[in-house]
């Protein structure tokens, strides 16, 4: 069975309180795993800004994923807006990504490496 984690993110503190935003973004992420047949070994969260790269839970999440290398670890996250917002952080995470041997994959789009994929990808990333 292939391993996943899951990284959930809403944009400030009160969210966090007020609404299940990261209840409900870890909970469609599960069943996508449940579907894709991977075991969730972890669960990553952030209640701040998209926009910032050094949130704890990014960066806690690429630590572990740093030290699990060999496990081939895929990411899920529930959209392509709760990874980063804006394009310049987008790109630095999906490299800090790359560099750590993980994937990404959601509920919500296909992250793919043709052109097309990554077009999207990109459009998605800079509407966010």
């Amino acid at each position: 069975m292939d391993k996943a984690v899951i990284y959930c993110r809403v944009s400030t503190k009160r969210q966090t309180k007020e609404g299940d935003g990261l209840a409900s973004q870890a909970t469609r992420c599960r069943e996508f795993a449940r579907y894709r047949n991977m075991e969730v070994v972890e669960v990553f969260q952030d209640s701040q800004s998209g926009s910032l790269i050094d949130q704890p839970g990014m960066q806690a999440m690429l630590k572990f994923l740093r030290a699990h290398r060999k496990d081939n670890i895929t990411i899920l996250v529930d959209d392509v807006s709760r990874l980063a917002r804006g394009m310049e952080v987008h790109i630095r995470l999906r490299t800090e990504i790359a560099s750590v041997g993980a994937k990404l994959a959601s509920p919500s789009m296909t992250f793919g490496e043709d052109s097309d994929s990554i077009l999207v990808e990109h459009l998605l990333a800079s509407v966010s």
